[in-house]
């Protein structure tokens, strides 16, 4: 396993120390762990939401149902907040597993009422769409929940919550916009908890935070340029699991994309586009060994790809270790080099690496 597999590292110590990171600068605001798609693909749920729990960390959200249950299943105290809202059929499963619904719509925010119209009302959370034109309550329906308050005030906690289109520039005007407007729906629904900023959101200043803030790849080592203070959280490594020497004038990989214009050394490392590596990362994508760019040559594919290793061919042999990125070279760096985001590169993060948890 360690000389044929691709090995995904991940620093549960770094996880924690981000968290705290985003709780100082956020003071006075409660830091929720935003953990869908499986923790950004980081997987290990007993691992990463255990170290945040560690931390201090006791309010979650998951993107939707199947996820809370996971969740749910081996965490019984903490609370779990479904992105999704309330979908059909839903609302029996949501109630036996302790899971709070993000409510989307007016719709579902009458038939969640109606569903616990004689049940314990224990915490309510209305989403509103400010911008993003996605999910979220509609403007013409603010006054419709606005009729409702009498029953929101049922409650033991209600929280109002919108989501930032262009949180990721801090320079962007529809940042303010959207909170201009999420002040005004404030204004109308007083009194309860408050909601705005994700990961982009939380280094646009204070206030943008309100009484929660709901970080995810900032969480995960993403995004670091908007504070120099968050850790690097996962690194990929990837072994050598052959060495050919390629004469000038032959072709590598399909299609014949590269030819060799002189001899050359070629390593073949275990990883392709079925690992999430973008097949657009060929003949111009690279790895690190030790302090060496390798350029990937030939066509990224399926569960391979080709490196020139011309320049250390005597210094580099079977067996060993590339880093595809790690704390030098980070998924930031790797998102750009390959024309993506981060959460992209980490989302897809193969089911076929050995995950390596470092707590």
């Amino acid at each position: 396993m360690k000389y044929s597999t691709p090995t995904l590292d991940i620093n549960i110590k770094a996880v924690k120390h981000n968290y705290i990171v985003i709780k100082k600068f956020c003071k006075g605001a409660e830091i929720c762990g935003t953990v869908k798609a499986s923790s950004y693909g980081l997987g290990g749920h007993n691992n990463i939401v255990s170290g945040l729990i560690k931390s201090g960390c006791k309010r979650f959200f998951v993107a939707n149902i199947n996820e809370g249950i996971f969740i749910r299943k081996k965490f019984k105290s903490i609370i779990i907040n479904v992105l999704n809202g309330l979908n059909r059929n839903e609302e029996k499963i949501f109630y036996r597993y302790n899971l709070t619904p993000v409510i989307n719509s007016i719709s579902q925010l009458k038939k969640w009422l109606k569903f616990l119209k004689k049940k314990k009302k224990d915490r309510l959370v209305l989403h509103f769409d400010t911008g993003m034109c996605r999910l979220g309550i509609q403007e013409p329906h603010i006054k419709d929940v606005v009729r409702l308050k009498s029953h929101l005030n049922q409650f033991n906690e209600v929280i109002i919550m919108s989501h930032l289109a262009c949180s990721a520039d801090k320079k962007d005007k529809f940042n303010e916009i959207q909170r201009k407007r999420f002040e005004n729906i404030k204004a109308l629904l007083p009194g309860y908890k408050y909601s705005l900023a994700a990961s982009g959101g939380v280094f646009l200043g204070r206030k943008y935070h309100y009484d929660l803030v709901r970080p995810g790849i900032n969480l995960y080592g993403g995004n670091k340029d908007f504070n120099k203070n968050i850790k690097h959280v996962v690194s990929l490594k990837c072994p050598i699991i052959q060495i050919n020497n390629l004469n000038k004038g032959e072709s590598v990989g399909y299609s014949r994309t590269f030819k060799a214009n002189r001899k050359t050394v070629t390593a073949t490392i275990p990883i392709g586009y079925a690992d999430g590596i973008g097949i657009r990362l060929s003949n111009k994508g690279y790895v690190h060994y030790k302090n060496s760019k390798l350029p990937m040559i030939g066509r990224v594919s399926m569960d391979l790809i080709i490196l020139d290793i011309t320049k250390l061919k005597s210094k580099i042999k079977e067996g060993d270790f590339v880093s595809v990125y790690n704390e030098n070279f980070t998924i930031d760096n790797f998102a750009n080099l390959t024309g993506t985001i981060p959460y992209r590169i980490i989302t897809c993060i193969s089911k076929r690496y050995l995950k390596n948890y470092k707590k």
